[in-house]
């Protein structure tokens, strides 16, 4: 069976995620001055533009599937929800680069769960599941 389009998209739209904050990792550790700190701004801004357009994507191909009922509704809303995680982690790693008030260990968090195995989208701090799991509820 061929895998789903959806969540190939999905996986690449984490890496991209996780992309990002390592990137954003490595420019505060360098500072906000100097040409290597420059071309890491200029690839976190691509990176985040890629980011919003794969969102999109993903978006507009759990719209089609649901329409058309290729998933379940129960299947939609898990990866409704896989998509509602995505759209908070953008906008944290948004606010991070752009010094708003996320915290630096937010990103740092992410690194580690990643690191040590913890999935949702490739370390995601916030839960969620890897592809082909099933999703797991969070533990309070």
């Amino acid at each position: 069976m061929a895998p789903d389009p959806w969540f190939s998209a999905y996986d690449a739209t984490c890496q991209i995620a996780q992309d990002i904050a390592e990137k954003i990792q490595q420019q505060n550790q360098h500072g906000r001055s100097g040409e290597n700190t420059i071309r890491l701004t200029v690839t976190i801004r691509a990176l985040l533009q890629s980011l919003k357009e794969k969102i999109a994507l993903l978006k507009d191909l759990l719209l089609r599937a649901v329409s058309t009922h290729q998933i379940t509704q129960l299947e939609g809303d898990r990866r409704q929800n896989l998509l509602d995680e995505l759209i908070t982690r953008e906008r944290l790693l948004l606010a991070s680069f752009k010094n708003e008030g996320a915290e630096p260990d937010l990103i740092r968090q992410s690194q580690v769960n990643s690191r040590s195995g913890i999935h949702g989208c490739r370390g995601f701090p916030f839960g969620g599941v890897v592809r082909g799991s099933l999703l797991e509820p969070k533990a309070d």
